[in-house]
């Protein structure tokens, strides 16, 4: 894409074998066609809920909701039947609005198959279908119009351009025809294409096609967008599984215990199966779902970190392999230029400044070559980190960029790409022209026949050239990174068609230091301790690299460490056997990346990688879990998993530290749940047992289940608490029950409901509160959520005595408070006996 940005709109004409005036001709689409294929891609229905509501219908939980739901309306009882109907359909809501999401966020796209395009074909301007559309055509476009496929922009009027589907920039873009000087390096830089799915929203113009259907940046985001949709979002399968696991038993206890009753045909016996059942089905579990989602969310922001695919958390538990950018993990955001090699001589940065024409020559090739902000007064810029490096240490030596620019002025750039790893600014100082080169040293050693010594030019021999490499190697084996300076002197004005980039005078080498982090042995260790293997890319040379993994505890032989370019000629099998050692990627190239990614991912390992790029984006979309970092654009963070702007690796075990207690969080408010469950069906048959009917009845229920355990489920899955064993939940259901069925034995009507929905609502939460370690000597989101569950209790208590006119006796009174101290001492032992057993 880059060629089409950094050359003339008529050099892409050409390279297309079109025509401005003619467009291309009728009679050449079709073998267009067959050669690059259509213009049609395949977008996400945003109107197909239907399809959605299917997939969720499909979960064993919402299949066992709606067959308790059917048995309810069969037993005849309307009000937990449509009750449990209307939950259904809450659950079922906000499950498909969940999954709809990133559908909604593309739904404008849906007319761009169908969509009319102006095009000029054999001199004549026709209008065709967008699918129609072929490499080359000239397309035109004006105000409102959806761009139907990447245009190349050949006359633009005034065009402000909505790219939100693309870029996700919010703001109108500008765009014009003219060719860009300089790099590109990202679809934000790229001003001279319009991207298909997005909107012109001003101005008019003339385009032409260069990339068509899934080879357009649309296509290309789509496909990495459906393949991790399908693939990473995983959190609400597993939510599905563990309340699966419970429903299941439960319900078919239910049914078989059950059966008896309703084969019997005696109507209190229904009547305690529906109670039964709709304890089972009165969870809101997709409710309290979204709560916690939000909580956590904002959690992790607070700390800038932000979640961007909620199964993250599923994911990122079993990652054993971790790819990481250099920069950023095991040293800091910053280079220091610490040597300077000229007049074959290496200079410390820290001797004073003495004038002279080749150390002048240097400084100045540092500046001119510079795209960086720096700010002398505080000592800080914005860029590229060697950038500001070279301008931080011109400043000290009272050299600034602005001077320099002044007295040279930028006519020409020409920028790097992979295979040429050196760029050039020329510049015009007074009537004379000079091209100025920076970039790897011995890349810029090759376009060079001269050497400047002491600000004399002589003829650069083998000698020369020697010595110079031989600097490079032992700068490089002191963990330096290198850059090579040189220039070329003009008498005119070149232009970019002439082989600007030769014949050049070699200046000198700049050793720049990318310091360590100072807890970086821990990082490591931390990664390690974790059964993590940490896998670096680094954009500094083979040498340097191995000097800065050994320092950093990564490596222990230098075979453990491999440049991109030995990477290129081997082939599948050969990349395979050599990923087996390898712990250090020096210069590799997206495709590569994204190929030693999968690799692992082949091999059964879990991956995690990092990436702030648009050439990051291949490897994110492949890996486990994909984080964005540092200053990744709004695409790169979109197909992330989790975004994180500084001290990434932190971050990362951050988010892996939680996601184990919320895995082991989520466990235990299924089983306090269903400890809950298990209470209730205890009591009913204990009631029915003891023929007191009607103690455990719908309000009861629905206040526990259906109220009292949002707030209850914000302590549990938000707070770090002790395990729960299967025979713990066993143990607290039995003792809740006798608890609850000794203390209404013998009460009979109205006072009867007052008893059970006391004692198990408040035996629930002071489960919760003891398990959850909840301090009552400090303020807490748990301790605030505990009170608000108390509250629920008293004022649902409250409203039931003044709706139904009950009348408290002392009795009544003394018995719920014994029960609860009973409660309380019974948990405070259970503890102590659980301390002790872990002594």
């Amino acid at each position: 894409m880059e060629k089409y940005c950094i050359n003339s709109w008529a050099e892409i004409v050409e390279l297309l074998n079109s025509n401005v005036q003619q467009g291309i001709s009728e009679k050449y689409c079709e073998a267009l066609r067959l050669k690059y294929g259509t213009n049609k891609i395949d977008l996400p229905s945003g109107s197909s809920i239907y399809k959605h509501v299917l997939n969720a219908l499909k979960q064993k939980s919402i299949i066992i909701h709606i067959i308790i739901t059917i048995i309810l309306f069969t037993l005849k009882n309307y009000l937990f039947g449509i009750f449990l109907s209307v939950l259904l359909i809450a659950n079922l809501v906000i499950i498909v609005q969940h999954t709809i999401k990133r559908d909604k966020e593309i739904s404008s796209l849906e007319k761009l198959n169908s969509e009319d395009v102006v095009v000029i074909r054999d001199g004549v301007q026709k209008v065709v279908r967008s699918e129609e559309l072929v490499i080359g055509d000239i397309v035109k476009f004006n105000r409102n119009s959806i761009v139907a496929a990447d245009l190349r922009i050949i006359s633009a009027n005034d065009i402000k351009v909505d790219e939100k589907s693309i870029t996700g920039e919010t703001f109108y873009k500008e765009k014009f025809e003219t060719k860009i000087i300089g790099s590109v390096s990202s679809l934000g830089d790229m001003k001279n294409i319009l991207f298909k799915g997005s909107v012109v929203k001003a101005g008019e113009g003339l385009g032409i096609v260069i990339a068509t259907g899934t080879s357009t940046q649309l296509g290309r985001i789509l496909a990495m967008l459906t393949y991790a949709s399908n693939r990473k979002h995983n959190f609400g399968a597993m939510i599905s599984k563990f309340l699966e696991k419970y429903l299941f038993i439960y319900f078919l206890a239910i049914i078989v215990i059950g059966s008896y009753f309703v084969y019997t045909g005696q109507d209190v016996q229904k009547n305690y199966i529906s109670t039964a059942l709709f304890a089972l089905g009165c969870f809101p579990v997709a409710i309290i779902s979204r709560i916690v989602f939000k909580k956590v969310i904002k959690q992790f922001l607070n700390e800038n970190i932000e979640i961007i695919n909620f199964s993250v958390f599923n994911l990122i538990k079993d990652v054993n392999i971790l790819f990481i950018d250099k920069v950023g993990s095991i040293s800091k955001k910053e280079m220091i230029v610490k040597k300077i090699f000229i007049n074959n001589d290496v200079i410390l940065t820290s001797e004073p400044y003495v004038k002279e024409i080749t150390f002048d020559r240097i400084v100045e090739i540092s500046l001119i070559c510079n795209n960086a902000i720096y700010d002398a007064a505080n000592e800080n810029g914005k860029g590229e980190l060697d950038e500001i490096a070279f301008l931080d240490y011109a400043a000290k030596k009272k050299i600034y960029k602005a001077s320099i620019d002044s007295k040279n002025v930028k006519t020409l750039e020409i920028p790097m790409d992979s295979d040429k790893r050196f760029f050039t600014v020329v510049t015009r100082i007074n009537k004379r022209y000079r091209a100025n080169t920076r970039g790897n040293v011995d890349a810029v050693l090759e376009k060079c026949t001269h050497i400047m010594i002491e600000g004399v030019e002589r003829e650069l021999t083998e000698e020369y050239k020697a010595v110079i490499k031989g600097t490079d190697m032992n700068l490089s084996i002191d963990g330096l990174i290198t850059e090579g300076f040189a220039y070329r002197n003009f008498n005119y004005e070149p232009s970019k068609s002439e082989n600007i980039e030769s014949n050049m005078v070699f200046v000198g080498v700049i050793g720049l230091e990318n310091p360590l982090e100072e807890n970086l042995e821990n990082n490591i260790n931390r990664i390690k301790d974790k059964a993590i293997v940490p896998i670096l890319f680094t954009e500094e040379s083979k040498l340097s690299a191995i000097t800065n993994a050994k320092r950093a505890n990564i490596i222990r032989n230098n075979n453990q460490v491999v440049a991109g370019i030995e990477l290129d000629s081997l082939n599948q099998e050969e990349l395979k056997d050599l990923l087996s050692r390898v712990r250090v990627f020096c210069r590799v190239n997206p495709e590569i990346k994204s190929k030693i990614v999968s690799l692992f991912i082949k091999d059964g390992h879990k991956v995690a990688t990092t990436g702030e790029t648009l050439g990051d984006l291949p490897a994110l979309n492949l890996s486990n879990v994909g984080i964005g970092k540092g200053k990744a654009s709004a695409m790169v963070k979109r197909l992330s998993d989790v975004y994180i702007k500084e001290n990434y690796l932190q971050g990362f075990f951050n988010i892996r530290d939680f996601s184990k207690v919320f895995d082991r969080n989520i466990d235990r408010g299924f089983k306090i749940y269903f400890m809950a469950v298990l209470s209730e069906l205890l009591v009913l048959l204990g009631s029915l047992i003891m023929g007191q009917a009607g103690s455990l009845d719908f309000w009861n229920i629905l206040i526990i289940n259906g109220v009292l355990f949002i707030p209850l489920s914000l302590i549990i899955l938000l707070k770090r608490g002790r395990s729960i064993s299967n025979n713990e939940v066993i143990t607290r259901a039995v003792v809740l029950s006798i608890v609850t069925m000794i203390s209404i034995y013998k009460v009979d009507g109205k006072v009867a409901t007052i008893i059970p929905l006391t004692i198990l609502s408040m035996g629930i939460l002071i489960f919760t509160l003891f398990n959850s370690n909840t301090s009552i000597r400090r303020v807490s989101n748990e301790l605030i959520m505990g009170i608000v569950s108390f509250v629920i209790i008293i004022l649902s208590i409250i409203g039931i005595i003044l709706i139904n006119n009950i009348l408290l006796r002392d009795i009544i009174l003394i018995e719920l408070v014994v029960s609860i101290i009973f409660l309380i001492i019974f948990e405070i032992l259970a503890r102590k006996w659980q301390n002790s057993l872990m002594r």
